[in-house]
This record gives C-alpha cells, structure tokens and sequence, in this order.
C-alpha cells in the first residue's frame, strides 16, 4: 500500500495484521482504548474479526502446508 490517504477497509486491514502480529485481540484494542466494543460501530468491528479470522486461517495453513501450496488444502 501507498502513503497516500488509507480507506477506512484499508487502514482496518492494517490494523488487523498488527494485532496478528502482535498476538492481540480487538476486544485488548478497545479497552486499551477506552472504547466500549459494544457502543462501537458494527460493521467495522466485524470487519476487523474477519479479517482476523482470515489472517489466523492462512497462517495456520501456511505453516502446515507451505507458502506454495497453502491456497490448495
């Protein structure tokens, strides 16, 4: 991605790969925050979940079965 001005999609996937990457959880992220995930907007909170989710399947499938063939199993 560029630095040009993100999306609201855009700046959410960034988002999602840092708690990945950071072992966090958006609900750590709110509180962190002081938001209440509850009072939060939820299409983007489910955004978030399931571009964790996403994140966490092909990482799993990546390290069992390779960066090649991964996308195959």
């Amino acid at each position: 991605m560029s630095d040009a001005a993100k999306s609201p999609s855009q700046t959410r996937l960034l988002l999602a790969q840092f708690l990945f990457a950071h072992n966090l959880d958006i609900e750590t992220l709110y509180k962190a925050l002081g938001a209440d995930l509850a009072a939060s907007d939820n299409e983007a909170v489910s955004h978030m979940a399931g571009i964790i989710d996403g994140i966490m399947m092909a990482t799993a499938k990546i390290r069992q079965h390779g960066v090649d063939n991964w996308a195959k199993s």
